[in-house]
């Protein structure tokens, strides 16, 4: 099309092409942008209009979005009275509507549940990977979202965009170490009575051991005729008590996070104890000595990926599994991983443990950080 002097023409062309833009391209914004007093299917029947399905096709196609995204039983609900997870589900089902061969997305599922998540995912994909009809354009915080959704992620920090490609190459590619995340066998019950007896004696049982370094200490352990378990169970430990143990075994530094309720690098469970200490002054034994025992498997694990990968780096522990960094080389494959912690399994009590490059949330701050 050939324009006059001012452009006419080319600004016709312009304006055709914007006309049509609605036609080709479904959007979902951060934020829900519904009209609180309209319902669901009035919502969906409005934009199928705007975006010009037929009026033959209308009940059609929007009973297949009310279905598609479970939101049948909510169909005459005003967009007010729908919950946050059901008003992100809307908003998806109108960008969708009409079968637009492009779709953006600006963050889908915020605010949804785990559950609703998934579902939504689902949606997602089915649409895109499956029919294979339209491209899916998305942002998205969560790196997980991006690894379930994407076939190409592209990371933008300050405005930038620093990389782009398939999730492998981004492994692939700036990925520089792997993830190493064991798990101790669970402390036997052989091990845990033996612990337990082995305080009780020494710190409890005052007629039996006038030598207990504890022997001015006033306890209460219940009636005589208790078996040696249910005595364990009574005994509670305070901080006088678990700080002499620690001394006792040779490693009060690991008790003293506990006693003194400092934020613990070991997860949850050490700082629920902590908690339990401050808050009834006391531990029972039996988890006591669980703890301990679970606390010496954790080191042995330690002492072994600190001398066997040079430059392992500790990341996590939450009390059941802990998990390492490896600096990722020609020198070091996961072949060469694998056969060393298959080697040693046994003799270090590992109960499973598992190896991967660097995840993507791993990528993703990297280049956050060093922006």
């Amino acid at each position: 099309m050939r324009g006059g002097a001012r452009g006419e023409g080319l600004t016709a062309e312009f304006g055709v092409a914007a006309g049509q833009m609605k036609d080709w391209i479904g959007y979902c914004p951060q934020f829900d942008a519904l009209l609180e007093f309209v319902t669901v299917r009035e919502h969906l029947d409005l934009y199928a209009r705007i975006k010009g399905v037929e009026e033959y096709q209308l009940e059609r196609v929007v009973m297949e979005k009310l279905v598609e995204f479970d939101l049948l039983k909510h169909a005459d609900k005003p967009a007010y009275a729908l919950s946050g997870g059901n008003k992100r589900k809307l908003s998806v089902a109108i960008a969708m509507i009409g079968d637009p061969p492009v779709i953006i997305l600006d963050e889908p599922s915020t605010g949804m549940d785990p559950i609703a998540k998934r579902f939504m995912w689902e949606v997602i994909s089915r649409l895109s990977t499956r029919q294979g009809k339209t491209a899916v354009i998305l942002t998205t915080h969560s790196m997980n979202e991006a690894q379930a959704l994407c076939t190409r992620i592209g990371i933008m920090v300050g405005g930038k965009l620093r990389c782009i490609g398939s999730p492998q190459h981004l492994k692939n590619r700036f990925g520089n170490h792997l993830e190493l995340e064991v798990k101790p066998t669970e402390v036997s019950s052989f091990d845990l009575n033996s612990t337990c007896q082995a305080i009780r004696e020494t710190f409890f049982d005052l007629p039996s051991h006038p030598r207990s370094i504890f022997s001015d200490l006033e306890v209460c352990i219940g009636g005589t005729d208790s078996t040696a378990a249910d005595k364990a169970a009574e005994i509670s430990l305070s901080k006088e008590i678990i700080l002499a143990i620690g001394r006792w075994f040779g490693n009060v530094e690991r008790v003293e996070s506990l006693v003194s309720a400092a934020s613990s690098s070991c997860g949850v469970f050490d700082e629920q104890l902590s908690e339990q200490l401050r808050r009834d002054g006391g531990i029972p034994l039996p988890v006591f000595s669980e703890w301990w025992l679970t606390k010496e498997k954790f080191s042995v694990i330690d002492s072994f990926i600190q001398s066997s990968f040079p430059g392992a780096t500790y990341q996590s522990c939450d009390g059941l599994s802990i998990k390492y960094q490896l600096p990722y080389s020609e020198d070091l494959s996961l072949a060469d991983v694998f056969g060393h912690m298959e080697r040693n399994r046994n003799a270090l009590g590992i109960s499973e443990y598992s190896i991967s490059q660097s995840t993507l949330e791993t990528i993703f701050n990297h280049f956050a950080t060093n922006s």
